[in-house]
C-alpha cells in the first residue's frame, strides 16, 4: 500500500453516536454502491476502565470509499452508556452467507472486558443491508430488530465463508494460540481441530507483561482479498512486538495454505520457521513470528521448514521457545529448547513450536548455531550453519512441508 492517506470519516460532534470516532470494519460492493459497516463510539473515557458506548451504522459510497453518506443505525444494544463501563453492541466481522443474507458477528459488551459480555449474530438481505433491514437472532429465531433489540449468545463467530466446505469459519483462542471453528448453519460453531493454526501468547493490552500482542485477526482470500475463501488464505491481524507499545503497531499478513492430501499420522498443522539477518545490527532472528523490517533491514536467509503447533501424542517431541537476550543491544532473539533460556540469561517470549526428537518421515535436522563475531544465535538445517557460524547442538527434526 502506498500514497497519501486521506481521512474519509472523522469523529462527530459531542453527544452524537460517533463523537469519539468511527471505523469502517467491513465493505461489500452491491452494484455500484459500496456499503460500509461503520463502528461508532460515544460517551468515551478510555482511561476509566475503557469506558465507551458502541453501536453500528451503515455507510454508503458511490466513489469506492473516498466519500461516505451515513444512512443510519443498523445495530445497537439495549443498555445506555454507563460510567466506567464498556456498553453497547459492536460488530467486528460481516460475512456474506451466499444464501441471500449478510451476517454480522457482534459483541454485546458486558461492562468490562473481564465481565464476559457475549457474542451474538444479526442478519440482513445482501441486496439491501441498510437501516431497518437487520434482525438479531433471539431465542431460536430472527425475531428482534437490529436497533435496540434483544439477542441470544452464540458459541463462536465467523470471519469468512469457505467455499470448499460450504461453511462459515472463524478464528478463536485455543490453548497456545489461534484456532479454527466452523459452522454449517452460521450460528452453532465447533472446532475444526483442537490445536492452534498459529502459536501466540495471550497479549496484554496494557503492555505490562512485555509479550507480543495479536488483535483483530481475520481471514481473507489470498487472491481476491475478500472473505469468500478458496484454499489459499491470508490471516491478517494487528501485531505488537514484545516490549513495544501502540506507537509501533504492525499490520501483518500471513499465508495459510490448505492441503487435502494428508498422509496417515502426519501432523495437522505446520507453522513456518524462518531465519533473518540484519547486517547493520549484526542481528540474527530465527522465529515463526513476524519480523519488523522484513525485506528492508532484515533479509531472509532461509526458510527452515515447519514447526508443529502441538506435540505429536505418539512420538517424542521437543518444544522450542522464542527467547530474547535482554543484556544485548539490540536484544537478541532466537529459538532454543524450552527450559534452557532461564539458565542462559534469556527471557522467554513465546512458544516457537514443536520438533521431533528423532528423525521421522518428511523431517529434516534443525541445528542451533552461534556466530561469535556478532555475537548471536540462530538456527539452520545444515551442519555448516549456512557459513554464518558454528553448529552448537541438534535442536530436533522439523517438517520439510
Amino acid at each position: 500500500m502506498g500514497g497519501t492517506g486521506v481521512a474519509v470519516l472523522k469523529p462527530g460532534p459531542p453527544n452524537t453516536p460517533d463523537s469519539c470516532g468511527q471505523w469502517v470494519v467491513h465493505v461489500e460492493l452491491e452494484g455500484k454502491t459500496l456499503y460500509g459497516w461503520d463502528h461508532n463510539e460515544t460517551a468515551c473515557n478510555y482511561g476509566n476502565y475503557g469506558q465507551t458506548h458502541a453501536s453500528m451504522v451503515m455507510a454508503a459510497s458511490t466513489d469506492y470509499g473516498l466519500t461516505w453518506k451515513i444512512e443510519g443505525p443498523i445495530i445497537s444494544g439495549t443498555d445506555p452508556p454507563a460510567n466506567g463501563k464498556e456498553t453497547g453492541d459492536s460488530c467486528g466481522n460481516i460475512v456474506r452467507g451466499n444464501d441471500g443474507y449478510d451476517y454480522a458477528y457482534c459483541v454485546h459488551n458486558g461492562g468490562h472486558s473481564w465481565d464476559g459480555g457475549y457474542g451474538f449474530i444479526a442478519r440482513a438481505p445482501s441486496s439491501n443491508p441498510g437501516p431497518g433491514k437487520w434482525k438479531k437472532y433471539y431465542d431460536g429465531a430472527w425475531s428482534e430488530p437490529g436497533v435496540g433489540g434483544k439477542s441470544s449468545p452464540i458459541n463462536g463467530g465467523g470471519s469468512a465463508w469457505w467455499s470448499t466446505t460450504d461453511e462459515t469459519i472463524g478464528l478463536n483462542w485455543v490453548k497456545g494460540g489461534l484456532g479454527l471453528v466452523a459452522s454449517r448453519d452460521r450460528i452453532h460453531f465447533t472446532a475444526i481441530f483442537s490445536q492452534p493454526i498459529m502459536l501466540t501468547e495471550y497479549g496484554d493490552w496494557s503492555r505490562k507483561n512485555g509479550l507480543e500482542l495479536v488483535a483483530y485477526p481475520d481471514l481473507i482470500d489470498a487472491k481476491t482479498g475478500l472473505n469468500q475463501l478458496s484454499d489459499h488464505w491470508l490471516m491478517a491481524y494487528m501485531w505488537l512486538n514484545p516490549g513495544e507499545n501502540f506507537g509501533k503497531r504492525y499490520l501483518v499478513f500471513r499465508p495459510v495454505d490448505i492441503s487435502w492430501s494428508r498422509a496417515p499420522g502426519e501432523p495437522l498443522v505446520g507453522e513456518m520457521l524462518t531465519h533473518w539477518y540484519d547486517a547493520a545490527q549484526h542481528d540474527h532472528w530465527t522465529t515463526i513470528a513476524p519480523v519488523p523490517g522484513n525485506y528492508s533491514a532484515y533479509r531472509l536467509v532461509a526458510q527452515l521448514g515447519y514447526m508443529m503447533t502441538t506435540p505429536d501424542p505418539a512420538k517424542p517431541t521437543v518444544e522450542l521457545g522464542r527467547m530474547s537476550q535482554q543484556v544485548a543491544r539490540p536484544p537478541r532473539s532466537h529459538s532454543i529448547q524450552k527450559g534452557v533460556c532461564e539458565t542462559q540469561n534469556y527471557q522467554r517470549l513465546r512458544s516457537a513450536g514443536f520438533v521431533y526428537a528423532t528423525a521421522q518421515p518428511n523431517t529434516q535436522p534443525l541445528y542451533r548455531c552461534y556466530s561469535g563475531t556478532e555475537p548471536s544465535h540462530f538456527a539452520a538445517n545444515n551442519e555448516n550453519c549456512n557459513n554464518m557460524g558454528k553448529r552448537e547442538a541438534l535442536l530436533g527434526y522439523d517438517l520439510k512441508q
